[in-house]
C-alpha cells in the first residue's frame, strides 16, 4: 500500500464532537494540514433520518474534495453507522474514507485477546447510533463473545453543543445515563459518539465513586491511529515543508464552536462560512 500524497486531510462532523478526532490526528500526523467541516445548521445528526445523514454527508465529502482533501475522516458515529457505505459509493476509490467505528470496533478485540477478563462491553451514543446496531453487530463480528450493553443518551451532545460540557446540568444529566440498568456490570465503555471524549474526566470520576474499574476506550486516540495506518502506513512522515494553517468550515456560525476549536488548537481560528 502506497502514502496517499501528502494533501489535506478532510474530517467532518455535526458539530464541536469531531475536534477531539481532529485534535488527536494533528498530533499524531503534525505534518498535515486539517479541513474540518462542522455541520452545525443541521446538528444533532443523531435525530435524523439515515437519508438525510447520507445526503448531508455526501454533500460535505464532495465540499472537503472541491477544497483539496485527499482522505476523509468521518468524525461522527451516527454519520459512520449510516452513511459511509453512501460514502464510499460516491467518492472515488483512490481517495480513504476512515469512519470511527471499525478502528473502536478493533480496540475491544484486541482488549480482549490481551485481558484475561472477557470484557463485558458497554455503548452510548445518539438514537441513531444505537438505533443501528452497529456497535453490537461489528463487535460480535470481531469475535469479541457476550453481549454489547447499548444505550442511547440523546440529552448530552445539545448540552455539550450549548457549552456545558463540565456544567452541573450535565453531570446530573450523565450520572442519570450511567446508572441506568442497561449499563450495570459493564468493564469496558465505549464513548460512542465524537463529542463525549469532551467528558472523560466526568464519565471516570462516576465509576470512581462507585469503586468500579472500566476501561474507558480512548477513540479519538484509536482513531488517529487508524488514519496515520491508512495515509502513511510504511511510518515515515513525508520530509515535507509544514502545513498550511488548519482551515475549519461550518454550515452555520455558533460561538461555541469558535471557542472550543481555539480551546483544542491553541490559535485564533477563524470559522468559514460554507458556500
Amino acid at each position: 500500500m502506497q502514502a496517499t500524497p501528502n494533501g489535506p486531510i478532510g474530517l467532518f462532523d455535526s458539530g464541536v464532537g469531531g475536534l477531539t478526532v481532529a485534535r488527536a490526528v494533528a498530533q499524531r500526523l503534525p505534518h498535515r494540514q486539517l479541513l474540518y467541516f462542522g455541520d452545525t445548521a443541521h446538528l444533532p445528526y443523531g435525530d435524523k433520518s439515515p437519508e438525510a445523514i447520507q445526503s448531508y454527508s455526501i454533500a460535505i465529502a464532495d465540499y472537503l474534495l472541491a477544497h483539496g482533501a485527499v482522505a476523509i475522516v468521518v468524525a461522527c458515529n451516527t454519520a459512520s453507522a449510516v452513511a459511509w457505505d453512501a460514502l464510499r459509493a460516491h467518492v472515488p476509490a483512490h481517495i480513504p474514507i476512515i469512519n470511527v467505528i471499525d478502528p473502536v470496533v478493533a480496540a475491544v478485540a484486541q482488549t480482549y485477546r490481551t485481558q484475561s477478563t472477557p470484557p463485558n462491553v458497554g455503548v452510548i451514543g445518539t438514537r441513531g447510533t444505537i438505533g443501528s446496531g452497529i456497535y453490537p453487530a461489528r463487535i460480535s463480528a470481531a469475535g469479541v463473545p457476550g453481549t454489547v450493553h447499548a444505550l442511547a443518551t440523546p440529552l448530552l451532545v445539545p448540552i455539550i453543543e450549548e457549552g456545558l460540557a463540565h456544567s452541573e446540568i450535565l453531570r446530573a444529566t450523565l450520572r442519570h445515563y450511567l446508572a441506568q440498568p442497561d449499563l450495570q456490570g459493564i468493564n469496558t465503555l465505549i464513548p460512542g459518539c465524537t463529542h463525549y471524549p469532551l467528558l472523560t474526566d466526568e464519565i471516570r470520576a462516576f465509576f470512581a465513586e462507585r469503586n468500579t474499574p472500566i476501561t474507558l476506550i480512548d477513540a479519538p486516540s484509536v482513531v488517529a491511529d487508524a488514519v496515520a495506518r491508512a495515509l502513511e502506513p510504511d511510518g515515515s512522515a513525508p520530509t515535507a515543508t509544514p502545513h498550511a494553517p488548519h482551515r475549519f468550515f461550518v454550515s452555520d456560525y455558533t460561538p461555541t464552536f469558535e471557542r472550543i476549536a481555539q480551546q483544542f488548537f491553541g490559535d485564533v481560528v477563524t470559522l468559514e462560512l460554507a458556500h
